[in-house]
């Protein structure tokens, strides 16, 4: 009877440990994603489909959240929590971040974590991702080199209008396709753009130290004595020029008058002329976002600098508690062609089509449903490339290889691993950027005339400590450039 006993005692204790590691519950991250306003339509169908994988792959499930720039900043100033966070130097700032104590320093955890990503990884795409000398993002592999593009519409100007493409158009260059547009359609605007401006072209003007209060290196020096000397943007006389440009655009009619008052426009609603940052190979990506066969011209780059190689990383919470299982998703969004294509993509069927192997076409439901910038989630070479619906615009299985083959003659940045601390003149630099966010709109849409506008915020930036800000980063350059 005492050996029955313990018998059932112990079969007992065994169902109890079985039903209470039954009932544990699997990891359960939080991703931080860009996006211009919210998720995609579709997303929690898809995130339910990505937490399948990850479940079975790793035994971890995520909680994916879209944030705009502003949702992101006021996230990270509140403290609210998160584990894995897309960051660039124009997103949720890495510098910022990482001096701050936000960022986990991941230098010897990505070797031990994710060593099958790193292994699939271009060496030189690290560079970026390093603060005096330790590991604090993971970089995306994607287009690392700064080139902006125009976007020019096909039916209009090629079709309708009976021109050649071509491919090297310069910024000053694009006016004569402005004008043409407008004098065939007096009452529309051929670049319809939102406060944000004509996107992208302020890129490459400078290596930028800070775009947010603008000052970095003029790209124009680069080869010179003056490669390394700290200028404000105003004092860089290409980034004048084009505001000028800009401006002169604007009133004759060539940009819509309600530009600097607009939150945000759709792809396919911004006109026959547009500009993004890109590569050659992007046309399917910009057709497919317009909903219109597109041909694309450079207008500047290739570029490579700290900034272009900070163009798109995911970084950890420096207080996550599961920073292993953190890196071993980024690893399983960076190499795993299943999990990697759902999360871009979305469900086979119904928001693409395999058209062949290592091409996908969206479909209607899929650009209205599952519109993402897939670059915030990893790498933009795992899984298929995207074609468009149109014939004039193919899709390049080699598309990669030709990219980064390009960068071979990039214009490199004297300054390229350069980090600003700007935690000695914080208070100067928040004045800086508060000063640029109440002008920026007006004057980058063109809606204010630059020679009027440009000596008052000059003033005004002189008066909150400009001159500090551009002596403590150019000593910091200084003592960069002497180690």
């Amino acid at each position: 009877m005492k050996k029955l006993l313990t018998l059932v005692v112990a079969v007992a204790m065994l169902l109890s440990c079985v039903s209470f590691a039954a009932a544990e519950e699997p990891v359960k991250l939080v991703w931080w994603f860009g996006c211009t306003s919210e998720a995609p339509l579709d997303w929690a169908e898809v995130e339910e489909k990505l937490n399948e994988i990850s479940l079975r792959e790793i035994g971890v499930v995520c909680e994916f959240r879209y944030m705009d720039v502003n949702q992101v900043s006021l996230a990270m100033t509140t403290g609210e929590y998160f584990d894995i966070t897309f960051t660039a130097d124009w997103y949720n700032d890495f510098a910022t971040n990482v001096f701050g104590g936000m960022f986990l320093d991941i230098t010897d955890l990505v070797g031990e974590q994710a060593a099958e990503m790193v292994d699939s990884m271009l060496d030189n795409i690290w560079a970026g991702a390093y603060v005096n000398d330790r590991l604090y993002a993971i970089p995306h592999m994607k287009d690392y080199g700064l080139e902006i593009f125009w976007i020019l519409d096909s039916e209009y100007f090629v079709e309708e209008k009976g021109l050649e493409m071509d491919h090297h158009i310069s910024f000053a260059g694009i006016e004569p396709y402005l004008e043409m547009y407008k004098a065939d359609n007096p009452d529309s605007y051929p670049y319809i753009a939102a406060r944000g401006g004509l996107t992208s072209w302020m890129n490459c003007l400078a290596d930028w130290i800070s775009m947010e209060y603008l000052i970095g290196l003029d790209w124009a020096a680069q080869g010179t004595a003056d490669e390394t000397t700290v200028k404000f943007a105003f004092e860089i006389p290409a980034f004048v020029e084009r505001l000028e440009l800009i401006h002169s655009w604007y009133e004759k009619g060539y940009i819509n008058p309600d530009a600097a008052v607009l939150e945000s426009i759709a792809r396919s609603n911004a006109g026959v002329v547009q500009s993004g940052q890109g590569w050659f190979g992007a046309e399917t990506v910009w057709s497919n976002a317009r909903q219109k066969a597109s041909y694309i011209s450079r207008f500047e780059g290739p570029y490579l600098s700290t900034g272009s190689l900070r163009g798109s990383m995911t970084a950890l919470s420096a207080t996550t508690p599961y920073a292993a299982e953190a890196m071993q998703l980024i690893n399983l969004m960076n190499t795993n062609e299943e999990y990697r294509t759902l999360a871009r993509y979305g469900i086979e069927g119904k928001h693409y089509e395999v058209v062949e192997p290592g091409i996908v076409r969206r479909t209607e439901l899929g650009n209205t449903n599952m519109s993402l910038w897939a670059y915030t989630q990893g790498s933009y070479v795992v899984g298929p490339i995207e074609a468009s619906p149109f014939e004039s615009v193919p899709a390049d299985p080699g598309m990669w290889a030709k990219v980064w083959a390009g960068y071979a003659d990039a214009v490199t940045s004297a300054a390229l691993g350069f980090t600003f601390d700007l935690t000695s003149v914080e208070t100067q630099c928040l004045a800086m950027a508060a000063i640029w966010n109440d002008y920026r709109a007006e004057l980058i849409t063109g809606t204010s005339n630059p020679a009027e506008m440009i000596p008052i915020i000059l003033a005004e930036m002189e008066a909150v400590g400009m001159r500090e800000v551009i002596a403590e980063a150019q000593a910091q350059l200084d003592a960069f450039m002497g180690k």
